[in-house]
This record gives C-alpha cells, sequence and structure tokens, in this order.
C-alpha cells in the first residue's frame, strides 16, 4: 500500500523534553493534535482493513444475511 504523505500530516510539535544529556525524549502536542492524529491512525486502520479485502470474492448480500440468521437459530 503506498502511503501519500502530505507537509500537512506531519506532527506538529509544540515542545521536546529532552534528557540531561540533550537528547530528545518525549514530545508535547496540543490535544487538538492529539485529536488530529487519532483520526489519521484510524483512517490508515481503515484503509489497510479494505486494501486487505481487496482481493476476496463479492458475496451477495441476501445469501449472507440468510446464513448468518440461519447459524443465530441454531
Amino acid at each position: 500500500m503506498l502511503w501519500n504523505v502530505k507537509r500537512s500530516d506531519h506532527i506538529k510539535v509544540e515542545r521536546f523534553v529532552t534528557d540531561k544529556k540533550g537528547r530528545k525524549v518525549a514530545a508535547i502536542i496540543d490535544i487538538d493534535e492529539l485529536d488530529r492524529i487519532e483520526e489519521m491512525l484510524e483512517n490508515a486502520s481503515d484503509l489497510k482493513a479494505i486494501n486487505d479485502r481487496v482481493a476476496e470474492p463479492a458475496a451477495d448480500y441476501e445469501a449472507y444475511s440468510r446464513k448468518r440468521k440461519a447459524q443465530k437459530r441454531v
């Protein structure tokens, strides 16, 4: 699967937290940015699920529905 990452998709970090040696160990982001990242991850998960099922044969909804109803009666 190809990912098109745009500049607007980059995570906007407010501030970095560093250790005593100056290495970045954490990032502080705005809560709205966290919400945006969560939405991007959900979308990526949905796209992966779709991509994983592309090769599956199509099923007739009515036949599938009858099969599910029959399984519930057992």
